[in-house]
């Protein structure tokens, strides 16, 4: 077995089993915790709403939401499904394929916290420049809902919960399957794609795609696609971490969306979403943080013989 000093990010699959039949199993046991056992958070409150026998309570059968109960016991249901998202991950690797779990995250002995913290401030800088520029191209859709008694408590579970929720989504994502498909090509550009397609698959039953259903999965497929392919170009996913947790911390926090998926209680509200702004403005974020982290001519780590980033 190769060193592993010597071993890219999409070669640290050697470092492990590799059999087709284990990656078959792997994906069904990570759907299996995320799904069915990720998915008890939710029924117990349910369960209990239900006979409870209280008539100011009530589960809404199309959002699946409970209402007549504090926001933050929906915030926190939906969200404690991605932490048993990261425990069947972390089985998998550690068990089925059996190689260590950082292993899906960087190559190195130990997490660049300093890379991640480069992704997550820089995002959160553009996400909230592209946030006002839309307030001052179209501040109507920005309406203000602040309320310190509300934001405070809810504001704590989010600090907590968003960036389990987005690290999961990573690990699975721009670790596990990034990796799992580098086995059926080394360009870059093929894997992001592929990445990305992925990545919008589980994201096209958002509330979010009534405003339209074409752009907006082109918007969650090129999230995907960036984020892998700035994760391929750094030879790590810490980049692609801080700014996914950069990312869904501001809209939890400062501007979520009327009919987000994860409702919570945050300094504006924005009642229409653009989705054609919401495109350019990702893309135009995109450019400017590989022009800034990962500008032209800066090569990641080093690769081994066949891995190309064309």
């Amino acid at each position: 077995m190769e060193n592993e000093h010597s071993l890219s990010f999409l070669d640290q699959v050697r470092r492990g089993q590799t059999d087709w039949f284990r990656y078959f199993f792997g994906i069904i046991l990570i759907l299996f915790f995320w799904f069915i056992l990720g998915s008890v958070f939710v029924i117990v409150p349910v369960v209990w709403v239900m006979a409870d026998g209280n008539p100011d309570t009530a589960v809404n059968l199309q959002t699946g939401f409970i209402e007549g109960v504090n926001p933050i016991i929906n915030y926190v249901a939906l969200n404690l499904s991605f932490g048993m998202l990261i425990v069947g991950v972390f089985i998998v690797v550690r068990f089925v394929h059996g190689r260590p779990f950082r292993t899906i995250i960087t190559p190195a002995k130990k997490l660049n916290w300093r890379r991640l913290g480069q992704g997550f401030g820089l995002w959160l800088l553009l996400v909230a420049l592209a946030s006002g520029v839309e307030y001052l191209l179209n501040p109507e859709i920005y309406t203000v809902v602040f309320d310190a008694r509300r934001f405070l408590p809810f504001a704590l579970f989010v600090l907590l919960l968003v960036p389990m929720q987005t690290t999961a989504e990573e690990l699975l994502f721009r670790g596990y399957l990034l990796q799992m498909t580098g086995h059926l090509s080394r360009n870059f550009w093929v894997l992001a794609f592929v990445n990305g397609l992925l990545f919008m698959f589980p994201h096209l039953g958002n509330p979010e795609l009534a405003a339209s259903a074409i752009l907006l999965p082109l918007f969650y497929l090129s999230i995907g696609a960036f984020f892998a392919f700035i994760t391929l170009r750094d030879n790590s996913a810490e980049l692609a971490i801080g700014a996914h947790a950069a990312n869904n911390l501001y809209a939890a926090l400062f501007a979520n969306y009327t009919s987000s998926a994860l409702q919570s209680e945050s300094i504006f509200l924005v009642t229409e979403l653009d989705p054609v702004y919401a495109l350019v403005s990702f893309w135009v974020m995109a450019i400017l943080f590989y022009l800034v982290l990962l500008r032209p001519g800066r090569r990641a780590e080093p690769v081994i013989e066949g891995v190309t980033n064309g």
